[in-house]
């Protein structure tokens, strides 16, 4: 059940991620004035979603070249942003089933600034229409420990279908089972 609904939340971070909106169009008998580009592109780029608990050392951000399509390569920049304390970053990048990842899929950071992103840039290939992630782990070292967080970067190639709300689990007599919240007890050695 848990994977179902972090799957459908994927795809719709994936749905909100693909989204644009086109300029506005100026008023009749108004010139036309060009928008200005965000001081920071960094801050334009969608976040990748982070699994397990908040609070990661280190925020990802990124942004295809194009719209993914099926057969077509496309760019993908992954921006990856220390907090305060990490001292340097390694990561790794895995593809799923139906994507072909082209280019370096890992890399090391060390001697990281604090907010100052380090920019890792791969080609995509998708071979079929559907909803996609791209599994990155960062490794980083704060002091003298490392610790590893893995990232999704999910995104959409052609249309997705809409998913479906599914059906609650039921017991042996048709009842409706009710989700347990799990309570975490500590042992003295």
């Amino acid at each position: 059940m848990n994977r179902v609904a972090i799957c459908l939340s994927i795809v719709g971070i994936a749905l909100a991620a693909c989204g644009s909106k086109p300029d506005p169009q100026p008023a009749k008998g108004q010139p036309a004035t060009k928008a200005a580009a965000p001081a920071d592109p960094i801050s334009a780029m969608a976040r990748a979603v982070g699994s397990g608990k908040p609070g990661a050392a280190v925020e990802i951000r990124y942004e295809f070249s194009g719209k993914p399509a099926v057969g077509a390569a496309n760019q993908l920049q992954i921006a990856f942003i220390p907090h305060a304390g990490v001292d340097s970053m390694e990561i790794v990048i895995n593809g799923m089933d139906g994507v072909t990842l082209s280019g370096p899929q890992s890399a090391s950071f060390a001697e990281v600034e604090p907010q100052k992103p380090y920019v890792h840039t791969l080609s995509v290939l998708p071979d079929r229409n559907g909803v996609f992630y791209l599994s990155v782990v960062v490794t980083t070292q704060i002091g003298n420990q490392n610790l590893s967080r893995t990232f999704s970067v999910p995104f959409v190639v052609g249309n997705a279908p809409a998913q479906e709300k599914p059906a609650p689990q039921t017991d042996a007599a048709g009842e409706a089972v009710q989700p347990a919240k799990a309570q975490e007890t500590t042992r003295a050695r």
